[in-house]
């Protein structure tokens, strides 16, 4: 697994490379096997897919992937990726004990330190309060 720091591009796994730019047929077209899932519809569209995977750094662990785009065909805006068995647990704050061990798992399976930004946009962890989880995320700049 390998994220570039200068075009904020990120492989994760064999089959999977996201990239400021893309296009909903470039992610699906991107591996032989079908491996996204229609996540979440808007209006009638697809605008957001997710996949499991193994870890190729711990293969017990599974890691979930979702990406959001744009309607009509347009450019991915988010990604969001953490282990299966994240930190489901409340955090009175949005850094706090669960954004701090996702930025670790990152550094252990990525070797870098977040947050991490460029003009293609940033990526850093992330807690969501609403549905008590903490992730990575990255949101590309257009």
């Amino acid at each position: 697994m390998k994220i570039n720091t200068t075009d904020g591009s990120i492989n994760i796994g064999k089959f999977i490379t996201l990239f400021r730019g893309m296009k909903r047929n470039d992610l699906l077209s991107q591996s032989k096997k079908q491996i996204w899932k229609d996540w979440i519809k808007r209006d009638g569209e697809i605008i957001s897919y997710k996949t499991t995977l193994k870890n190729e750094n711990k293969p017990k662990e599974t890691i979930i992937a979702i990406v959001f785009f744009e309607k009509n065909n347009g450019h991915i805006k988010f990604w969001d990726i953490g282990p299966e068995k994240n930190t489901n647990e409340i955090q009175s704050k949005s850094e706090g004990k669960y954004t701090k061990k996702m930025r670790g798992w990152f550094f252990e399976n990525f070797q870098l330190t977040l947050p991490q930004s460029g003009s293609w946009g940033e990526v850093d962890a992330f807690y969501d309060p609403h549905n008590l989880t903490t992730s990575i995320i990255c949101h590309y700049l257009y």
